[in-house]
């Protein structure tokens, strides 16, 4: 016994001597900050939300899908021309509303999920800053796109703000950012910006803020803020084309931005004194119209997804700079009238040039459904979704979506929809938090259409709902809404 015990002692101390030694050595330190969850995580959702409009002199609305049920949860009134969202934490949205000429008053609207039944109070709203013409009338500042990873804080572009002096007259446009205390409900300052500011993106830490200005030429600029103090970035280097969107990745050290000629570039975001921009060497087919670009980031696999024309451009956006993934492009093939129901009227007529125009990813990182359309002879938009396994970034499937009448074909046609010709998001899409569903919203078919992933199938789709009521005309009923933005949510 007492043999065994000094050769175990003896065993021990060589271990001890060999901890130490290899501790004396150099330590391997990875050079990419581990990603922490994007803030709110989308896994935590059980919901998908559609705001919906229906013009200028009708309240648009929310509707609040049920992931598990497949059944409206809720719908409310918002303010006018609803054009954009951004889940501000578990238990709330932020949509912003833009007014008219007739019915001034440019808001935010606070959307909790405690209060979407009609019976609950009215959705509370936040003013945004008045904004006056050179004769003293009040007009809209075309408030455009809101963005917040804080929780009461958030941003609102206004690329047409034209602030009143002490006789609330205005006529010069600065296009600004306003920012919101969504605790106090209430603007507490206004930011400068570039023309025609487009998108933002805030820094998941919440310390910065990226706004990507299309500008009146060919270039557009950046414009970067601390959002402690509030002072200006400067940012060394500049894209040579229009910057029209902007994702921050989870680790808030870098922000990519997309051109309007589909040029892929990013900002170092991760100096405190300043910011570096670099334009890569990969382009993707450009949005047409440019201001309909848009790129999902995918916080489970740190990647992102680019659509344009008839491809979907996947980076790996976890290095030092973006790489184009195996496979990437992917070139998203048509799905024929003959794979369509008879009743869909997309199955009678010819195929068309197809356009990719949105994307979401499953949280749990298995896939990836991107929507697309072609425009047919007969005057009907034909929506697909195509399924990519991200594995190996391969076409799963493609399942037909079924087809509609065009919206944005001016009269004399029946179904013109004016919102449809003129909304950012014509579609959109978004996945349950559970990875059970993903949905393609549509603005020209005024519907939400409902994919169950466990067979990568079309089930069924939802109408939007109507408003409760019209500001203008409160007797009248008015006409179904039209999709113009969907987000996942709670």
């Amino acid at each position: 016994m007492k043999r065994f015990l000094s050769r175990f002692l003896c065993l021990g101390a060589v271990l001890l001597l060999s901890v130490v030694w290899v501790g004396c050595g150099d330590v391997f330190r990875p050079i990419i900050i581990p990603n922490p969850p994007q803030f709110p995580n989308p896994a935590a959702t059980n919901s998908v939300i559609t705001m919906n409009d229906n013009g200028t002199v009708t309240a648009g609305s929310i509707m609040v899908v049920d992931v598990a049920g497949d059944s409206d949860s809720g719908n409310r009134n918002l303010g006018l021309n609803p054009v954009h969202a951004v889940q501000q934490s578990a238990t709330q949205i932020l949509v912003v509303n833009q007014s008219n000429d007739t019915l001034p008053g440019d808001s935010v609207s606070k959307v909790s999920f405690s209060n979407t039944t009609p019976s609950s109070p009215p959705i509370p709203t936040i003013t945004l800053p008045v904004s006056y013409d050179g004769s003293g009338n009040l007009v809209s500042a075309a408030p455009n796109f809101v963005a917040t990873t804080e929780s009461s804080q958030a941003y609102v572009l206004m690329p047409l703000y034209q602030p009143p002096n002490q006789n609330n007259i205005g006529g010069t446009i600065v296009p600004s950012v306003a920012v919101i205390n969504t605790l106090q409900d209430s603007t507490v300052a206004t930011l400068p910006v570039g023309n025609n500011p487009i998108a933002m993106a805030e820094t998941p830490d919440g310390t910065k803020l990226y706004v990507a200005n299309a500008g009146n030429g060919t270039t557009g600029s950046l414009s970067a803020f601390n959002t402690v103090g509030r002072t200006t970035r400067p940012i060394t280097g500049s894209p040579t084309a229009a910057p029209v969107w902007l994702s921050a990745r989870s680790d808030s050290q870098q922000v990519y931005v997309l051109e309007s000629d589909g040029t892929l570039g990013y900002l170092d975001t991760a100096l405190t004194a300043g910011d570096t921009f670099t334009e890569t060497a990969y382009t993707v087919p450009p949005a047409v119209p440019y201001n309909s670009a848009m790129m999902w980031y995918d916080v489970v696999l740190d990647r992102l997804y680019i659509p344009g024309g008839d491809e979907i451009a996947i980076f790996d956006v976890s290095g030092s700079a973006p790489q184009p993934t195996t496979a990437s492009p992917v070139t998203i093939p048509v799905v024929q009238p003959s794979a369509r129901l008879r009743s869909d009227p997309c199955s009678r007529t010819s195929v068309g040039a197809i356009t990719t125009v949105a994307v979401t990813s499953l949280p749990d990182g298995s896939r990836a459904y991107v929507g697309a359309y072609y425009s047919d002879g007969a005057g009907n938009i034909c929506p697909q979704v195509t399924v990519i396994t991200t594995s190996n970034n391969t076409i799963k499937t493609s399942m037909a979506i079924p087809g509609f009448p065009d919206a944005t074909i001016p009269p004399p046609s029946p179904y013109y929809v004016p919102v449809c010709a003129s909304t950012r998001f014509r579609f959109t899409m978004a996945a349950g938090g559970d990875s059970s569903r993903a949905y393609l919203a549509s603005c020209d078919g005024g519907n939400l259409n409902i994919i169950y992933t466990s067979t990568d199938s079309y089930v069924e789709s939802m109408n939007a709902p109507n408003s409760d009521r019209n500001p203008i005309s409160p007797s009248t009923q008015p006409p179904p809404q039209n999709p113009v933005f969907m987000i996942p949510g709670p």
